[in-house]
């Protein structure tokens, strides 16, 4: 979910919010305003009544973090560190593949021989893109070309 506004919190980690939630509360139980305890910590208003109306229904355990919803992913991030290595420091012949061009085929592959995990095609620019990588496309140019007769052609 993209955040429109930086007064809500919305760009905090899941846990920093969750403390804030409870300071919040704590704040205005204690005596503070609602617009000063927003203030304080740079929100909105509106957001401060949210949470007071949150914890009026539920109490402490409505200001929990819930959990992230979405399938968690399947490459760990220790494992996406190793494929960055891998890719950044080794060549494919390394990985005992004939190719030498890194395909998503042979990334896949890899992935599935040192983790054990079987990705998709397509979500293997996904994984490649999160450590800063992108799809090339090839020259088409023949690796065994002599730039000498090619100007005299």
């Amino acid at each position: 979910m993209k955040c429109k506004r930086t007064s809500d919190g919305c760009k905090l980690d899941h846990h920093a919010l969750q403390v804030m939630r409870q300071q919040a509360i704590k704040a205005v139980r204690e005596g503070q305003t609602a617009a000063s305890v927003a203030a304080a910590y740079g929100l909105s208003v509106t957001t401060v009544f949210r949470w007071l109306a949150k914890f009026a229904e539920g109490g402490q355990n409505a200001l929990l973090a819930k959990p992230i919803p979405g399938r968690p992913p399947k490459v760990t991030a220790e494992e996406m560190r190793w494929i960055a290595q891998a890719v950044k420091n080794k060549t494919p012949q390394q990985f005992k593949f004939e190719f030498g061009l890194r395909t998503l085929s042979l990334m896949r592959e890899l992935i599935n021989r040192q983790f054990g995990k079987s990705l998709w095609l397509e979500a293997v620019p996904r994984v490649m893109k999160l450590r800063g990588f992108s799809v090339q496309k090839p020259l088409y140019q023949a690796w065994q070309q002599d730039p000498l007769l090619v100007q005299k052609w």
